[in-house]
């Protein structure tokens, strides 16, 4: 029986070490050789003019900023401690220090302090040094801390003020908006939960329990705030947040709510046995929580579980002071006159090393612990649920937390350093563009970004395609995919896509439809696919000279929701059995389904993956500049990395690159490389690959314009990030020979918090977002240079998320208005969807490249705790073992659009 040596929670050191700072990455240097340094984050050739001219509320609000330095104070606390305590320390120190200016100090709970005035203090290496005594209200025992701090700088105000004015370029005075976040974030610091970040905190309320969601967490609202700059002014953008926390209280009800049940009685027992994969699970949740220990009120009472024991408290034993040894549920017992009611859950293993092991039954999860990490498909469907408010909603919401965080209270401090908050919301230009006409077999108009398949019967895909060479299989239990379910849902399936003019062989389904039973997924497809060979061969159908391939166009897969055999079909058929396949769940199926438009939705994938064309908008009456005879490519690229919260993995790059003039047909390339590395690593050998295809199917020739849309890269990137692929992109081409192919480079990102609200309801859609195809270029966009937002969709749930699109290289000479209505017009293209998109199609296809890639390493890769996993020693090694078991994707199969 395995010992543990300790006194069942009394031991243990104290916290370990604060983590190591983060290395900054060196500075790039651009090659003026290869890049033009003026075409290097171009300014704005001008604001657009096309559209209907509107007016929208921005959630941001003006702020009046001091032309005056401010001062920058380092501080060091000793000994250490988290920020939390930090800030009761600040607090205690301004109390008691003597100079005026040190109460309008802000403090960031780290090591960066700021006043508007100089603090009185001695210029000297050590500083200013201040004993500060913190006393817990539950013990007499007081502990001390030196409090330090040291002016290291002076915040030239100015030079912000220069900025917005655009008399001064270059990158935005970082320091300067700093001390504006930290002071407008000082008050609601003290009133709220916060999670302060470099630039811009969020606050949350109070836990509430009707926004509990599943598996133990609970869903905290709250506001997020930013200091963002603008032509002319400085804004605080303000919205509403909201972010999962652990549930407080004891920790045997937050495993109880885990396992979703209200008691822990009604967790099965085998579900907390080790060795399961629900112990694997619960363990990894519960890593890093800080709980309170019950069962005594002296000493230290909070720890932190670093994971779950093997052992139970009946089976775990002590060696006591005295060498005597003693089981877990004896010593409580014993010391503590408590009889264990649960010792068959295992221990939780607190401690620095996790060698204190304590039950769970004598621990409380402590309150105001956020969960990091991935929501699964549960959780994240509650928090839509909660979230996704109409417009109005929200913008009152966002409206009562202005007041809420900075009417009350604050007005006396921000006075003291010359800064105003206006009260009401920026109110911004804007244009909704008009949409498209879309080409079929006939052409169509899209209303408010939208058009309907399925009542414009006789509208049929611009360019159909032809399925000869198919059969059904299906995975899992078939009395709950029977035989007549699946044959009639096939039967609605070819109907539809007939109506688009799709030409599909007819077969006998009861001759190609392959039931897995015993068999492998990689058995099951081979028979689906030589059954479909066959079945096309006694037809009796064929063209005589119809050539007989050696494996089928198309495998119909029908599935449970979440069958773990959707990684390996994709991983077979794409690469190594070269069969294209159509994925269906089962919940689809008769007589329960299929909802209206699930066949529809279908036919548009399946004729994208055989080589068709859904819908075109014609380049040269729809995207102005584009139409002209200039071989063009569009490119769209992501890079995917691990989930949040998971250490080691690895990140994919995937690049998608446009292959006819009607923008329509894409392919793909993927490289995987290390664990959040942002940059993509071999962009040139993947920009060669699409350049290989485009020109085989271009008769030689290059593309003479490139449009790379880059999705993923925050604004603090660009030039570590960005401006690199640029120089690698113009490096790629001039090695291919295209180096007089001229390039526009576009970061696209919808992770940011910019809303916009109709100021006149008759302006908005029914659900009272603003309209498919508005774009702002000014008020909230970047003081000078080439930047616009775009909402090219209609909002279907919550409040619309504009794209932002900033141009950061130009050698096309872009008009506003023209890029702006290329941006929006293209929105249409995506070939899943009936309606346009909120991002270019080449970005949208770039992140399913990305996402598909996790299913091509053998084993499954997808959402599997290896590929979010902890990484130990050797990290290295490791990923680059993991980064070498990813399987190519065939020849064949890159050369179609598989990944729809």
């Amino acid at each position: 029986m395995s010992e543990t040596k300790g006194r069942g929670g009394f031991g243990g050191k104290k916290g370990g070490r604060a983590p190591a700072e983060e290395q900054p990455e060196p500075e790039f240097k651009p090659n003026y050789e290869i890049v033009s340094r003026e075409l290097i984050r171009p300014k704005r050739p001008s604001t657009g003019v096309r559209g209907k001219a509107i007016k929208l509320f921005a959630n941001s609000y003006e702020l009046t900023i001091p032309d005056a330095n401010c001062f920058h104070y380092d501080v060091e606390i000793r000994p250490e401690t988290l920020p939390p305590i930090n800030r009761r320390i600040f607090e205690e120190w301004k109390k008691t220090h003597v100079s005026t200016e040190s109460k309008l100090a802000v403090y960031d709970g780290r090591k960066n302090m700021y006043t508007p005035r100089v603090i009185p203090i001695e210029d000297n290496v050590e500083g200013d040094v201040t004993e500060i005594v913190l006393t817990e209200a539950n013990q007499a025992k007081e502990q001390k801390f030196r409090f330090r701090i040291r002016k290291v700088a002076d915040i030239n105000m100015e030079r912000l003020h220069h900025f917005i004015s655009g008399t001064s370029v270059g990158e935005v005075p970082r320091d300067a908006l700093a001390v504006l976040d930290l002071l407008l974030a000082s008050r609601p610091n003290e009133l709220f939960t916060a999670v302060n970040k470099k630039l811009g905190s969020s606050f949350f309320r109070p836990a509430e329990p009707q926004f509990n969601i599943a598996s133990g967490l609970n869903l905290r609202q709250g506001w997020k705030q930013s200091v963002k700059t603008t032509l002319k002014s400085v804004l605080l953008n303000l919205d509403v947040a909201s972010t999962a926390f652990y549930r407080a209280g004891p920790l045997l009800d937050v495993v109880a709510s885990y396992f979703n049940k209200s008691r822990i009685q009604d967790v099965n027992p085998r579900s907390v046995a080790p060795g399961t994969v629900e112990f694997q699970r619960l363990g990894k949740f519960l890593s890093n929580v800080n709980v309170e220990i019950t069962y005594r009120d002296t000493g230290r009472r909070r720890y932190k579980i670093r994971g779950l024991s093997k052992l139970t408290p009946e089976q775990a034993v002590i060696t006591r002071d005295d060498g005597s040894k003693i089981n877990v549920s004896e010593y409580f017992k014993k010391e503590f006159n408590l009889a264990l009611k649960y010792p068959f859950l295992p221990l939780t293993a607190c401690g620095n090393e996790g060698q204190i092991l304590i039950p769970m039954e004598c621990l409380l999860v402590r309150d105001g612990q956020r969960h990091i990490g991935k929501l699964s498909d549960i959780q994240t469907a509650d928090v839509i649920k909660i979230t996704a408010v109409p417009p109005p909603e929200r913008q009152k919401r966002i409206a009562d937390g202005r007041k809420v965080l900075h009417d009350v209270g604050e007005t006396a401090l921000l006075k003291e350093w010359n800064v105003q908050l206006k009260p009401d919301m920026k109110i911004v230009n804007a244009r909704v563009l008009p949409a498209p006409t879309l080409t079929g077999s006939t052409t169509i108009s899209p209303q408010n970004g939208a058009y309907d398949l399925m009542r414009a019967a006789n509208v049929k895909f611009f360019r159909p395609a032809r399925l000869e060479f198919w059969g059904v299989a299906v995975f899992g239990d078939t009395r709950r995919m029977p035989f007549d379910a699946t044959s009639g849902f096939m039967n609605m399936l070819i109907n539809d896509c007939s109506q688009r003019g799709m030409v599909i062989a007819k077969r006998d389904l009861s001759k190609i439809m392959i039931a897995q039973q015993r068999r492998s997924v990689e058995e099951t497809l081979v028979l689906a696919s030589n059954g479909a060979i066959k079945a096309a061969r006694e037809s009796g159908t064929l063209a005589p000279d119809t050539a007989i391939p050696g494996r089928a166009q198309m495998i119909f897969c029908f599935m449970d929701k979440g069958s773990t055999a959707y990684d390996e079909i994709k991983l077979l058929g794409e690469t190594k059995l070269n069969i294209m396949t159509q994925c269906i769940q089962s919940r689809h199926l008769p007589p329960n389904g299929p909802k209206p438009g699930v066949c529809v939705n279908l036919a548009l994938k399946i004729n994208a993956k055989l080589g068709g064309v859904n819908m075109t908008v014609d380049p040269a009456k729809m995207l102005n500049v584009l139409g002209k005879p200039i071989p063009t490519m569009i490119m769209g690229a992501d890079v995917s990395h691990p989930p949040a919260g998971s250490q080691g993995g690895v990140s994919i790059a995937s690049v998608v690159a446009s292959m006819d003039s009607k923008f329509a047909e894409y392919r793909a390339s993927i490289k995987v490389q290390g664990p959040r590395l942002e940059i993509i690593g071999d962009l040139k050998g993947m920009c060669a690959e699409l350049m290989e295809q485009f020109k085989g199917r271009a008769k030689g020739r290059m593309p003479s314009r490139v449009l790379f849309f880059r999705d993923g890269v925050g604004e603090g990137q660009f030039n570590q990030v960005a401006i690199q692929e640029v120089q690698n992109l113009k490096a790629a081409l001039a090695a291919l020979g295209a180096q007089d192919t001229k390039l526009t480079f576009l970061v696209v990102n919808k992770r940011h918090s910019h809303r916009f609200f109709a100021q006149d309801s008759r302006e908005a859609d029914r659900k009272g977002n603003v309209m498919a195809g508005t774009v702002v270029d000014s008020g909230i966009t970047h003081p000078f240079e080439f930047d616009f937002f775009l909402n090219s969709h209609q909002g279907l749930q919550g409040t619309s998320r504009s794209a932002h699109y900033h141009v950061l290289y130009d050698e096309n000479n872009f008009s506003p208005d023209d890029l702006q209505e290329i941006c929006y017009r293209m929105c249409y293209l995506f070939s899943r969807a009936t309606r346009s998109v909120g991002l270019v199609p080449a970005v949208y296809y770039a992140h399913l490249v990305a996402q598909r890639a996790r299913c091509y390493r053998p084993g499954g890769v997808g959402g599997s705790s290896e590929m979010a996993g902890s990484s130990g020693s050797g990290a290295g090694g490791i990923e680059s073992a993991v980064m070498d078991e990813f399987l190519p994707v065939t020849e064949e199969m890159k050369k179609t659009m598989y990944f729809i």
